[in-house]
């Protein structure tokens, strides 16, 4: 976990990362980011096994919606990774920067509490936001007063930063009918800042650093709902609803003013300092969030689903202050198709995804939308458990190629996503008829 948060430093670099609190990464399970991310309606439950003593293979978690842990049967262990390769573009510019940097998408422990009365609860670790960007600026400065051309300047704009939660999750069923709650402490920091360099060969001008050093942290709360309808015999449909509320996060803020130089190493140290304050109180205000959809399941052969969620990024404020952010909407399609689930091939039980997504980003720059998109397919790989055992392993990949922005915006980004996540399950406190 460590390394891969060091190459995500080390290498991702997307200047749209400085508004808000960032990119947003994905939200979803892997198993489900074949399928255009959908998730609201998602449950991954086969109730040919309900209450019983055995359940022969792997449940995925589905933290998108806290709802469908009430149908959690065996004890789940859920790893997620993500490498991602970017491709940055510059309006009436043919050069383009690339980047390809790793990441943990999350890590989850689902457990049955009572397969009888549908209650379970998970526990979890994921990112929500990154933010990495350096960029820089050559101009020549001017006099304010009276225009003329004063001298040559290098100014470097930089940011790092991110946003996590770690958090429970309980959920419950009521015949069809089954509610969750997913709440935990949510926390980050953004670090940016504006470095002006003189760049002139005969007088020895100090360098300036402009830098903003914040951090939050506080409760978050999220609900979710689900309904189940059997259709068919083998033929099921799920409705499902999930709300995030709106809520304001105790912050505190570092302003520095100062000038600098560089090391031998890369990095600054401190000349003069100009002006600094710490620890300012504040409060970060993140917006709340709703989504809609359902998923229509043939046991055994195929899946189809759709979601639609909007978040009220106007309300987003940091320190009082509105960003360059708006109110944004996503619908995401998706589904599977498994060949033959009972066969003895192997590549017929394997679990074949397709979907996308679509919605404008909540970053606005320069009040511009930037129009996002991606497409989406999947593998569900299941992997043969040990014999007499209750241990069940299934490997899913998810491959995603996506865009923000277009040829009229200032900046595009390209990106292509290959996404692995590995659910490792166990039939716990099993009560034993003989030894």
């Amino acid at each position: 976990m460590a390394f891969c948060g060091l190459v995500t430093q080390a290498q991702e670099n997307s200047p749209y990362s400085r508004y808000g609190w960032g990119n947003l990464v994905p939200s979803t399970p892997i198993a489900t980011r074949g399928m255009g991310g959908i998730g609201t309606g998602y449950v991954d439950y086969d109730e040919r096994y309900d209450l019983k003593q055995i359940y022969p293979r792997s449940q995925a978690i589905n933290f998108t919606n806290p709802a469908s842990y009430s149908r959690l049967r065996i004890t789940s262990f859920d790893l997620g990774f993500e490498v991602e390769n970017q491709v940055l573009r510059e309006q009436n510019n043919i050069e383009k920067y690339k980047a390809s940097f790793a990441n943990i998408s999350y890590v989850h422990l689902g457990i049955p509490l009572s397969r009888k009365h549908n209650f379970a609860m998970i526990f979890g670790l994921r990112p929500i936001s990154r933010i990495n960007y350096k960029v820089e600026s050559y101009a020549r400065e001017l006099n304010p007063v009276t225009g003329n051309s004063i001298d040559s300047t290098l100014t470097t704009y930089e940011g790092t930063g991110g946003s996590y939660q770690a958090y429970a999750g309980l959920g419950k069923g009521f015949g069809n009918f089954s509610v969750g709650v997913n709440f935990g402490y949510y926390f980050g920091t953004k670090d940016f800042a504006t470095r002006k360099n003189f760049l002139n060969d005969t007088v020895a001008y100090y360098k300036g650093n402009y830098q903003t050093k914040a951090n939050f942290g506080g409760i978050f709360l999220q609900t979710g709902v689900q309904y189940r309808a059997k259709l068919s015999k083998d033929l099921r449909l799920v409705l499902g609803a999930t709300a995030a509320f709106k809520r304001n996060y105790s912050a505190k803020k570092d302003l520095i003013r100062e000038t600098f130089e560089y090391d031998g190493a890369g990095g600054t140290y401190t000349r003069d300092s100009v002006y600094r304050e710490n620890d300012i109180d504040g409060t970060v205000t993140f917006p709340g969030s709703i989504s809609g959809g359902f998923t229509l399941e043939k046991q055994d052969k195929w899946l189809l689903g759709a979601d639609y969620t909007t978040t009220s990024w106007d309300d987003f404020r940091l320190y009082d202050a509105k960003d360059s952010v708006a109110t944004n909407w996503k619908i995401r399609v998706g589904g599977q198709f498994i060949p033959n689930a009972m066969g003895s091939n192997y590549w017929g039980r394997v679990t074949y995804r397709l979907g996308f997504n679509y919605g404008p980003d909540y970053i606005r720059y320069n009040k511009q939308e930037l129009d996002q998109y991606a497409v989406t397919a999947g593998f569900g790989f299941p992997i043969r458990p040990n014999r007499f055992s209750n241990q069940y392993t299934n490997l899913n990949l998810g491959l995603e190629f996506g865009r923000r922005g277009n040829n009229q915006t200032l900046l595009k980004e390209n990106l292509f996503r290959v996404s692995l996540g590995v659910t490792l399950s166990d039939l716990w406190f099993v009560k034993r008829k003989y030894d």
